[in-house]
């Protein structure tokens, strides 16, 4: 299962790359656990709460609620 679209971020990275993120307009909650390339993470990485960020992610199981960015752009920084 792949999501495409604007996130705001809700926590930003921690110590072990994890990012908390609020779905537009369902506020639905995703936790990104990996990234897909460096680029990806770095992006995210020096993002505050509040940050707009448009991403592709991609489901990393079957169950839970843990995602991978493939892409990403920020939109608006918080």
């Amino acid at each position: 299962m792949n999501r495409t679209g604007k996130y705001t971020v809700v926590k930003s990275c921690n110590d072990h790359g994890a990012v908390t993120l609020r779905d537009h307009p369902r506020n639905g909650t995703f936790h990104v656990v990996e990234y897909g390339d460096s680029d990806a993470e770095e992006a995210l990485a020096d993002l505050d709460a509040g940050s707009v960020v448009q991403l592709e992610l991609e489901r990393t199981g079957r169950r839970g609620n843990a995602w991978r960015v493939a892409a990403a752009e920020t939109v608006e920084s918080g």
